[in-house]
C-alpha cells in the first residue's frame, strides 16, 4: 500500500485552504459561504446519495457496532476521570453545573471523531466504494450518540437531569444536515425505494465536490483557530484520540469480536481521524473549554497527518 499517494493528495488539499485564507486570497465570510454550500447541501448530497444506493448485505451486526462505540464510549469516560484529575491537582474549583460542563466537553473533544471530512476520504483513497457500507452504518450514530451524551452529562447539577431538555435536544439533533440525509438515504436503501432518475442523477453531481470541498475547508479554518495556553491538557486529549481509542478499537475488532481485516482496518481508521470541527461547535453552544476544544481540533488534526498513515501501515 503505497501509503504517500493516499495521504498525500488528502493533506495537500487542506494544505491548499490553509494557504488560501492565511494569504487573505479567502477572508472569512467568503469561507463562510463556502462552507454553507458544502456543508449544507453538498455533503448532505453525498450521504444521501451513498447511503440510498450503499450495500449492506452481510455487513450488519452487532459487533461491529460494539468493536467501535464500546472503545469510544470507554474513552469518553476515560477523558471525564482525566479532567476531573488535572483539575483537582491543578486545584481548580467550579461551580458544580460548569465542573460537568467541561468535564463533558473535553470528553467530547478526545473521543468525537472527524469521520466524515477526514476518516471517510482516507478510507474511499485506500479501499474504495467497498468500505462505504461499513463507514455508514458506523457514523450513523456517532454524532448522535456522543452530543446526546456530552448535553446530558453538561446539563447535570447536583447529580439531577432537570436541566437537560430532551425535546430541545432531539430538535437540534435532527436540523442537522447531515444527520437529516444519513437517516433519510438509509430509509431509502433499507425500504428499496427507487427514486427518479433524474433525482439521483442530481444528487450524485451535488455531492461528487463534497469531500475535495470539506478538505480545502478543514484546512482553511485551521488558520482561524489558535491553540491556547492549556497545551498539557491538549495533549492529553489528543493522546486519547490519536492513540488510545483506536488501539482499543484494534485490540477490541480483531481479538473481542473477531471481525475480518477490511472490517477492522475501516473501523481503526474511522476512530484515528482527528476531533470533529462539530465538538468545537457544542463547546461554544455549553460556553465551556472553547479554547482548550479548538486547540485540540488543531493539534491532533495536524498529528493525524502523521497517525493515521502510521495506523495504515501496522494495519
Amino acid at each position: 500500500m503505497n501509503i504517500l499517494a493516499i495521504i498525500g493528495p488528502l493533506v495537500l488539499l487542506a494544505l491548499m485552504g490553509f494557504i488560501c485564507t492565511k494569504s487573505r486570497w479567502l477572508d472569512k465570510s467568503q469561507l463562510d459561504a463556502l462552507s454553507k454550500f458544502t456543508f449544507s447541501i453538498s455533503i448532505p448530497a453525498f450521504l444521501f446519495y451513498q447511503m440510498a444506493n450503499a450495500n449492506f448485505s452481510e455487513q450488519v451486526n452487532f459487533s461491529l457496532f460494539a468493536a467501535f462505540y464500546v472503545p469510544v464510549l470507554f474513552c469518553f469516560c476515560l477523558a471525564l476521570a482525566l479532567n476531573a484529575l488535572v483539575k483537582k491537582r491543578n486545584k481548580i474549583s467550579e461551580h458544580n453545573s460548569e465542573d460537568y460542563q467541561s468535564n463533558a466537553v473535553f470528553a467530547l473533544g478526545a473521543s468525537y471523531s472527524n469521520t466524515v471530512i477526514v476518516g471517510l476520504p482516507v478510507l474511499l483513497a485506500a479501499f474504495g466504494q467497498q468500505v462505504l457500507g461499513i463507514v455508514f452504518l458506523v457514523i450513523s450514530f456517532h454524532s448522535a450518540m456522543l452530543f446526546a451524551l456530552t448535553a446530558a452529562i453538561a446539563s447535570k447539577e447536583q447529580c439531577k437531569l432537570s436541566q437537560f431538555d430532551l425535546i430541545k435536544f432531539l430538535k437540534q439533533t435532527f436540523n442537522n444536515p447531515l444527520i437529516i440525509s444519513i437517516f433519510s438515504g438509509l430509509i431509502v436503501n433499507l425500504f428499496a425505494i427507487d427514486l427518479p432518475e433524474i433525482l439521483d442523477t442530481s444528487l450524485e453531481l451535488l455531492g461528487k465536490p463534497a469531500i475535495t470541498l470539506a478538505l480545502f475547508i478543514l484546512g482553511a479554518s485551521l488558520s482561524f483557530y489558535r491553540v491556547s495556553n492549556k497545551i498539557n491538557t491538549i495533549a492529553l486529549a489528543t493522546i486519547v484520540k490519536l492513540l488510545i481509542l483506536p488501539a482499543l478499537v484494534y485490540f477490541s475488532a480483531l481479538y473481542v469480536f473477531n471481525l475480518n481485516t477490511l472490517v477492522t482496518t475501516t473501523l481503526v481508521i474511522l476512530s484515528a481521524s482527528p476531533t470533529g470541527v462539530n465538538a468545537y461547535l457544542i463547546a461554544l453552544q455549553q460556553k465551556s473549554q472553547q479554547e482548550l476544544v479548538a486547540g485540540t481540533v488543531v493539534v491532533s488534526t495536524l498529528l493525524s497527518t502523521l497517525t493515521i498513515p502510521l495506523w495504515l501501515l501496522a494495519l
